[in-house]
């Protein structure tokens, strides 16, 4: 049924409690696994000249590269699963970016992990899950956030 599958991760503790379900997914169909982490792009509205650019463009870089060694460490661990699986990174606006490396990458399913937001918040910040939802051509897979901070009390 699915032959290839998107994890999206930003890093935290949060979105990696569906790395889980994506492992399961992968196992059960026997697919490659895809992780992607974007990285916002740094603001360039306060830059003068060239140098600040470069500056810019080399902070990204950095950022990219921390992003991809987080991506390689929670691929090692899965690799002892028996799944395939392969990283990427991406500089831009985290549902867009995500949207196009599905559709690019013929993905047929995305696995995310909601943020358990809601009311105002959710209406101010927006939230990636739901854009991805609405904007993406396959299934997305949304699997709910368990909030610790209640867990522990």
């Amino acid at each position: 049924m699915y032959r290839r599958i998107l994890l999206a991760l930003d890093g935290s503790a949060v979105a990696e409690q569906a790395l889980p379900a994506a492992i399961n997914h992968a196992k059960k169909f026997q697919c490659e696994l895809y992780l992607l982490r974007v990285v916002s792009p740094l603001t360039k509205s306060y830059q003068t000249g060239m140098a600040s650019i470069s500056a810019v463009e080399r902070a990204e870089e950095q950022v990219r590269v921390i992003a991809e060694e987080y991506l390689e460490s929670i691929a090692t661990n899965i690799g002892e699963e028996n799944v395939q699986v392969n990283i990427a990174t991406r500089i831009g606006v985290p549902y867009k970016e995500i949207i196009s490396f599905a559709d690019q990458n013929v993905i047929d399913l995305i696995v995310m992990c909601t943020r358990g937001e809601s009311g105002f918040t959710r209406w101010m910040l927006g939230s990636n899950t739901d854009h991805v939802i609405r904007g993406a051509k396959v299934p997305v897979l949304a699997v709910p956030a368990i909030d610790v901070r209640n867990e522990e009390k």
